[in-house]
């Protein structure tokens, strides 16, 4: 309507019509029609004459297509801009089309082949850096491996050269047209693989496992983890990659005493074969094989494991094919009848030579314990007319010879022994003089330290002064005797409760360091005396000290009698700390199997010998 009124306000004589203008316009729009859609350029044809004005309207209408289209063209006319705009693109097509099918590798490989043939008929030099990475741990395992056998063949060759098997072998080479080495190795080298496990490599569980019918089965499960543990280790401390160089991976053999591992890696699982004995190289192959095998039939599986073992269960049949073995050559025996008489002399011989050194060796243990003993000075040993000859200094509170004799294997009619006496300073022995000599009422304790002899408790004044006389007679060089820590306290409580405690025995059994189950009762009741005990001190306002003495039967060495002494001192003195007593007034002392309640070597006069004693003592 508006278009129609300014049509007829501007309508001027000489100018066209109405009706004609309507036709141009009708013809412009149709003119617009075939310029913007292509498929009304095809059915109408033109019926508009050259006009700037449309080539305006055209240039307005169509400008940033015509932007647009300038700009794929420069990127078309440029290498460079053309080069980025594909390759941001080539990665995604390519994933893209090998995931439909194979046609796009298929189409490349033949160009790819001949640009790498062209490479390395150019520069033979830059292929061999650009594979060193990876052909080169290769070669060198390959090498290492060939070397190995290599050497066990020329041990085995040396081995067999001088001996009857070796000549039978060596016309054996000579028939055969073969080297005496490998002839050599072919009857020596013998193995058996006894389990094979199949092992995910990123996450170490065990996918499968076969093993011979007569190996010897721990938990595969366990033993798969253990694997993978050993293997991450050493690949995460002897990993070259981080320093320039290539990637040292995991262990690819290990030997362990008569075993041998060996483990060949793949990309998602390793093989690791448990083998006895001296493999072939074959079976290093054979097992890299296999696991190529299991990565082909099983790729999607491996790559996609979360722990569900079951599609690789049918790859048990393949793993029992690693199962090889090879068993040593039996060797029909030669009748022995023309060595007979060589092969007795000769075991005469050994068993005489063996029987000596066997005597040597007893006679230079049952010397050592005697030195091991404080009084005693070995001096000489020597094998005179048949029978051995041990002689030196012995006090006579030491051990004696022939005690210590009984403990060997020893004959006591071919041991004699000549002993000068003399007077030990040993602190051990010394002890011994002072008990034997002084006879300490009950309430005393003399006991061994660092620093020499101690003497603690409660004594008579008689006594005490009878001790510290004897103490000045010692002769100089002997230990020190302290008599300070003895008191004469005569509180009719601190009497009866000191005698009380001092009188309990707890006991212990054989090389155990715990009481024996009965003997609760005994360390409840004692427990309760020494809480009175510390009570009765603290009122009288005098220190008291309980000391826990552990005992050990005169069994096996003093060292380890005395460890045991001290143990069961220390465990008596906890659990009475459990139970409550003041463990500042608690001392342990260990004294092995020096003070015997009962001395003899009867069962029952050892058994009472195991114990722990009490002795208490007032001041620090």
């Amino acid at each position: 309507m508006n278009a129609r009124l300014s049509l007829a306000a501007t309508h001027a004589p000489g100018e066209p019509s109405d009706e004609e203008q309507k036709a141009r316009l009708a013809a412009l729009l149709l003119e617009l029609a075939r310029c913007v859609d292509p498929s009304v350029a095809a059915t109408l044809p033109s019926r508009l004459e050259a006009d700037p004005r449309l080539d305006a309207m055209r240039r307005v209408l169509l400008e940033r297509e015509r932007v647009a289209l300038a700009q794929l063209q420069e990127k078309f006319d440029d290498p460079k801009q053309l080069a980025d705009a594909v390759g941001s693109v080539l990665p995604a097509a390519f994933a893209l089309a090998a995931a439909q099918d194979d046609r796009l590798g298929l189409a490349i490989s033949p160009t790819v082949e001949r640009a790498t043939q062209a490479s390395i008929q150019k520069n033979p030099g830059r292929m061999v850096d650009i594979l060193y990475p990876v052909m080169g741990p290769a070669i060198r395992k390959a090498i290492a491996e060939t070397l190995e056998g290599s050497l066990q063949s020329l041990n085995q060759a040396l081995k067999h050269s001088l001996s009857w098997r070796g000549l039978k072998w060596r016309i054996e080479a000579w028939r055969t047209g073969s080297s005496f080495a490998e002839v050599v190795l072919k009857h020596t080298a013998v193995f058996r693989v006894d389990h094979v496990f199949l092992i995910h490599r990123k996450t170490g569980l065990l996918l499968a496992h076969v093993a011979r019918d007569d190996a010897t089965t721990r938990d595969p499960q366990l033993v798969s983890a253990m694997l993978s543990a050993i293997q991450d280790f050493v690949r995460d401390s002897f990993d070259e990659s981080a320093s320039g160089g290539t990637s040292s991976g995991g262990i690819d053999s290990l030997r362990l005493g008569d075993l041998l591992l060996w483990c060949e890696e793949g990309p998602s699982a390793f093989l690791a074969a448990v083998i006895h004995g001296t493999p072939p190289a074959m079976l290093r192959t054979r097992l890299g094989e296999t696991l190529g095998s299991v990565h082909d039939q099983w790729r999607g599986a491996l790559e996609e494991f979360s722990g569900d073992t079951t599609p690789f269960e049918a790859a048990q049949p393949l793993l029992r094919l690693c199962l090889l073995s090879q068993a040593a050559e039996t060797h029909r025996k030669v009748s022995p009848l023309m060595w007979l008489i060589p092969l007795l002399l000769l075991g005469a011989l050994g068993w005489w030579v063996g029987q000596r050194i066997i005597e040597r060796r007893h006679v230079d243990a049952y010397v050592s314990s005697l030195q091991d003993q404080p009084g005693i000075v070995v001096m000489n040993a020597e094998r005179r007319d048949g029978k051995w000859l041990v002689s030196g200094l012995r006090d006579p509170l030491a051990a004696q010879p022939e005690a210590l004799l009984a403990k060997t294997d020893l004959d006591p009619a071919r041991i004699v022994g000549r002993w000068e006496p003399y007077q030990a300073l040993h602190p051990a022995i010394v002890l011994k003089r002072l008990q034997a000599t002084l006879d300490p009422p009950p309430t005393v304790i003399l006991a061994q330290d660092a620093s020499g002899i101690r003497a603690s408790g409660n004594a008579p004044q008689r006594w005490m002064e009878k001790a510290r006389a004897f103490v000045q007679t010692l002769p100089a060089g002997a230990p020190k005797v302290d008599l300070s820590a003895l008191k004469d306290v005569q509180d009719p409580d601190y009497l009866r409760l000191r005698d009380a405690i001092q009188a309990q025995l707890i006991h212990f059994d054989f090389s155990m360091p715990r009481p024996a189950a009965d003997q609760e009762t005994k360390l409840d009741t004692v427990a309760g005396y020494m809480r009175e005990l510390v009570q009765v001190a603290r009122d009288q306002g005098f220190p008291v000290k309980v000391t826990i003495v552990g005992h050990a039967d005169a069994t096996g060495k003093d060292t380890s009698n005395l460890a045991l002494s001290v143990g069961r001192a220390e465990v008596v003195r906890s659990m009475l700390r459990a139970r409550g007593v003041d463990p500042s007034v608690l001392a342990v002392r260990g004294a092995g199997p020096l003070e015997p309640l009962r001395p003899g070597a009867s069962e029952d006069e050892l058994s009472m010998n195991r114990r722990v004693s009490f002795g208490v003592s007032t001041g620090d």
